[in-house]
């Protein structure tokens, strides 16, 4: 599954606006906004980075591994992706 399609379905599931969501990533050291949000489950900027995925994933109530990896099967260029696929 892809990043977008992971972040996409569990702020659906979570009942949760993407400005509640906002609200809770600062309640927990992370500064970003719902329009920021909003780019990263449509696609429109490449993943977050490391520390942002665990926080929404804490608070989505997700795996934090599973986003993770999402995320960096994404960031890894495609050359080394099918480099490590075969090592």
């Amino acid at each position: 599954m892809k990043y977008t399609e992971i972040l996409k379905a569990n702020i659906m599931a979570s009942d949760l606006s993407l400005a509640q969501i906002a609200r809770r990533l600062e309640k927990n050291g992370i500064n970003i906004d719902k329009s920021y949000l909003s780019k990263l489950q449509n696609g429109k900027i490449p993943p977050a980075g490391e520390r942002i995925n665990d926080a929404i994933a804490e608070v989505l109530g997700i795996d934090k591994l599973e986003l993770k990896v999402a995320a960096y099967r994404e960031k890894i260029p495609q050359d080394v992706l099918e480099k490590l696929l075969i090592s």
